[in-house]
């Protein structure tokens, strides 16, 4: 499967190199413009949007193996070693704070 945010947004996916996935807002007509959004697989999913003169018709990717689950991320396991790392940060600190409140303790 392959991650595509606002699946739904778009009719037509075309993978353009091994770090771009360009998504269509139509289905491409050749000697039309089309809006498109290119997303960048390696970079977390930053895009760029523009218009395309259609001169060839691309290949469109088959929709069943596209998907919009986030699990399915390129950057998913990085994610969650920055959310863990912030959850182990914010409960180390309450818990200091808690102890300092109600036990005397000192706040380190």
């Amino acid at each position: 499967m392959i991650y595509v945010p606002d699946l739904e947004n778009y009719k037509c996916f075309v993978v353009k190199d091994s770090n771009t996935i360009r998504a269509y807002k139509s289905m491409p007509q050749i000697d039309e413009e089309i809006e498109y959004r290119d997303y960048f697989v390696n970079s977390h999913y930053l895009y760029n949007d523009d218009v395309e003169l259609i001169n060839n018709l691309p290949l469109c990717i088959d929709s069943s193996s596209l998907t919009s689950f986030y699990a399915y991320r390129n950057d998913f396991a990085e994610i969650l070693i920055i959310f863990f790392l912030l959850i182990g940060f914010v409960y180390f600190t309450i818990s200091k704070l808690w102890r300092a409140l109600f036990k005397g303790g000192r706040v380190i």
